[in-house]
């Protein structure tokens, strides 16, 4: 096909709807939102459940397509494949072919299909010459813009964009840093650089064969968890890596060949491993990330982490026998002090046994009264 006479580069103009496909390696499709295979029913299906396409296909059906701002475009040797655009391709699709929009589990409204048909035949798209020509564009619109990614598609997109920035450096050509790039995304330069850094350590230890990303035992996958902890000095001490100025840019292999057992463990404390039958210790950001941290700044918590696997364990052994002591008084305070505010609610009848445990935490509040003071007349050298 001679592209350059459907459309040249850098023209927007009407295109046959047919002679679109859709990007495959669209950053969209994160690890847990990505189509099953490469085919327009996978992917279609993938957008219906993901990126909210049931509300373009009503918008469209009702209406019908208005050509106002072009899909963009880059030939492949058999079709434009769509670059920005391929919601709207998907919703064009479902709206032309019912059967299609069926199997592909996406309900159609009643609409006039002959008006929407006469609508989609010809569709303005705006071909650039290559992937990277339409970056800016794409980059500001999904990371900040009105269509924003989430997390992982950020992280991979830019990924793509600064592995590609070096390989011009090698090459001795004018390239841009991760923050040229991050300027021109629109975004904070910190927060790209730590998800850049992130992607880049789960894509080495894909490589090490030490994680996969779809060895997680949890469908969702929280790419947050790993770009937060790795702006702390405790996680990157961990792994062994170098912690760049801001001045660099983030290193292709983080992670020192020392360390990578390290590494393994870290990505399975977070996101656990179905072949291994290991659960996350990591419920949810906040609080146990805190905690992870707390471990890791401990030697003999971090050793018993690793050999228990168990985060309420080696918090205990990361927490000060005082600090330990001062919270379980201070909480053992506040539970009696709940007690005493409902004594009126207790039933003599049906909760006697209660007197003998009262008794008890008595006994152990006295014993502890009694250690508290000979410990603080010893230390005021009290004679006795």
């Amino acid at each position: 096909m001679n592209w350059d006479s459907v459309v040249a580069v850098t023209d927007s103009t009407l295109v046959r709807v047919d002679l679109l496909c859709f990007d495959t390696s669209n950053p969209r499709f994160t690890p847990d939102k990505r189509p099953d295979d490469s085919t327009n029913l996978a992917i279609v299906r993938k957008l219906a459940s993901s990126a909210d396409l049931a509300e373009l296909v009503q918008s469209i059906a009702t209406s019908g397509y208005i050509n106002i701002e072009p899909l963009i475009v880059v030939a492949e040797s058999d079709c434009l494949r769509v670059l920005e655009g391929n919601r709207r391709l998907a919703a064009i699709m479902c709206l032309r072919d019912p059967e299609f929009a069926k199997s592909a589990g996406v309900s159609l409204p009643e609409f006039d299909q002959a008006k929407v048909l006469a609508s989609t035949d010809m569709i303005l798209v705006y071909r650039v010459e290559r992937e990277e020509d339409a970056r800016d564009l794409i980059g500001f619109k999904h990371i900040n813009g009105p269509q924003s990614w989430d997390a992982y598609a950020k992280a991979k997109f830019a990924t793509k964009w600064l592995d590609d920035e070096k390989q011009l450096s090698s090459q001795g050509k004018k390239s841009l840093s991760l923050n040229d790039i991050a300027n021109r995304m629109g975004d904070k330069h910190a927060t790209i650089f730590r998800m850049v850094t992130a992607y880049y350590v789960l894509d080495q230890a894909e490589s090490e064969e030490v994680f996969s990303v779809d060895d997680r035992t949890k469908k969702a996958f929280s790419f947050s968890h790993l770009y937060t902890g790795l702006s702390y000095v405790e996680f990157t001490d961990y792994l062994g890596m170098h912690r760049p100025q801001r001045t660099e840019d983030p290193y292709t292999d983080p992670v020192p060949q020392s360390h990578i057992d390290n590494l393994k463990n870290l990505l399975q404390w977070l996101y656990g491993s179905k072949k291994e039958e290991i659960q996350p210790i990591i419920k949810s950001q906040n609080p146990d990330l805190g905690l992870l941290r707390e471990v890791l700044k401990s030697k003999a918590a971090t050793r018993e982490l690793e050999e228990r696997v168990s985060l309420a364990d080696a918090i205990v052994t990361a927490t000060p026998k005082d600090v330990r002591f001062s919270r379980h008084i201070l909480a053992a305070n506040n539970e009696l002090l709940k007690a005493l505010n409902t004594l009126d609610g207790f039933d003599p009848e049906g909760q006697s046994e209660l007197e003998e445990i009262a008794e008890s935490a008595a006994k152990r509040a006295i014993s502890i009264r009694s250690s508290v003071r000979a410990a603080i007349e010893d230390a005021n050298g009290v004679v006795k």
